[in-house]
């Protein structure tokens, strides 16, 4: 039996994953913005609600299915889009949304992702959104929308949360950028650490080093191996965004768009007066700042602010199903989550990414049948207090 067979936690994938991975790329992936506090005030939220079950209900057989925009998935909860996820694990992308449609839940692919959108799209043709950063060069942004659409992509994720690009005090001390790898100058002194996690640094040698970042290859210049791509993305792939530019994209996609990274409720409200389908009420998993608050705090704050009618979907902070139910007691449509998914598919491939679907669809079909609710639209804010 693998490792992850014997997971019974998200808990339990993360200490795996972290036990593969070299620390400089393992305390990238925990530490976020800043001293990390963005992630710790994410997870804490949740702590401050507790459970309030209905009796004597007929839970029996729980339905975990969910609609969103006309299409029925298996569950509450779905992947969410994560950068150069191929620096954690090779192929994770391609990995994910595998998973992601076996198991019949969306998969965002992130706009800096290894794969292409192409790639995906086969992959997973009816399971795959498409998150898109606004590029320094229009042009760009525009061949970036019509690549996702002529792939058959329905849902578009227009992520505007990142008018500069991020600080991460880990790649500071390190010098190392997730996107461009280890270089000659930095390798020397993470010699030990790569020697000590000889799984990842032989997936990694052994392939070439540095994984292309497929979703910019084709803009950067012609012949541009993986560490000249990786910098021309870090050069171009930013462009402060405005509400000028959420108009541009809104007459640019015609299918369900969804802005994430809002938590103010009047941005939330703009939005969707601009045309959004949907607000996915984020702060990009701790990466914005260190010392924002829960992002479930935010989303209780919007949902009571816009009323029931506008669609809201959440991320940020979950690593059990229960978390899952209480974002959706206090106002998520529905939920993503991207490092449960990305310790699964870091400890154990394709394996892993559906180990880590199983343990949130097991405790998810468990939790709402003790709290006494058998759909998801059963959940109400009733069932948890405060």
């Amino acid at each position: 039996m693998a490792a992850v067979d014997r997971a019974v936690t998200i808990e339990d994938l993360r200490r795996l994953a972290l036990r593969r991975l070299p620390r400089f790329v393992g305390d990238y992936l925990e530490g976020a913005a800043g001293d990390g506090g963005g992630v710790r005030s994410n997870i804490d939220a949740f702590r401050k609600y507790k459970f309030v079950p209905r009796g004597l209900n007929d839970v029996t057989p729980v339905n975990t299915g969910n609609e969103v925009f006309g299409k029925k998935y298996a569950s509450l909860f779905g992947i969410s889009a994560v950068g150069v996820a191929g620096i954690y694990r090779r192929h994770a992308d391609e990995l994910l949304a595998e998973a992601a449609r076996d198991a019949n839940i969306p998969f965002i692919l992130s706009g800096a992702s290894m794969a292409p959108i192409e790639t995906i799209a086969r992959i997973a043709p009816d399971h795959t959104w498409y998150q898109l950063y606004g590029a320094h060069t229009p042009k760009v942004t525009q061949d970036m929308l019509a690549r996702a659409r002529d792939s058959g992509v329905k849902v578009l994720v227009y992520t505007v949360d990142y008018p500069l690009a991020p600080r991460s005090e880990v790649a500071s001390r390190t010098g190392i950028s997730m996107a461009t790898g280890p270089t000659l100058r930095t390798f020397p002194k993470l010699a030990l650490d790569a020697l000590l996690h000889p799984c990842w640094t032989a997936e990694y040698l052994r392939n070439g080093g540095l994984a292309k970042l497929g979703s910019w290859e084709k803009y950067a210049p012609p012949g541009s191996n993986a560490r000249q791509i990786a910098a021309y993305y870090v050069e171009h792939w930013n462009n402060t965004q405005t509400w000028q530019h959420l108009d541009l994209i809104r007459k640019s996609w015609t299918g369900p768009m969804v802005v994430k990274g809002l938590v103010h409720p009047d941005d939330v409200k703009r939005a969707v007066a601009a045309g959004a389908d949907a607000v996915t009420v984020s702060n990009h998993g701790g990466n914005k700042l260190d010392c924002m608050q829960g992002c479930l705090e935010s989303l209780a704050q919007v949902r009571a602010a816009v009323g029931p009618k506008v669609t809201l979907f959440f991320d940020g902070g979950i690593r059990r199903a229960s978390d899952i139910i209480v974002a959706k007691a206090l106002g998520a449509d529905h939920c993503f989550l991207g490092r449960a998914t990305i310790y699964g598919v870091t400890a154990g491939g394709l394996r892993g990414a559906k180990r880590a679907i199983e343990l949130l669809q097991s405790d998810l079909e468990y939790t709402m049948a003790m709290i006494g609710t058998r759909t998801v639209a059963d959940i109400t804010r009733d069932h948890v207090a405060p």
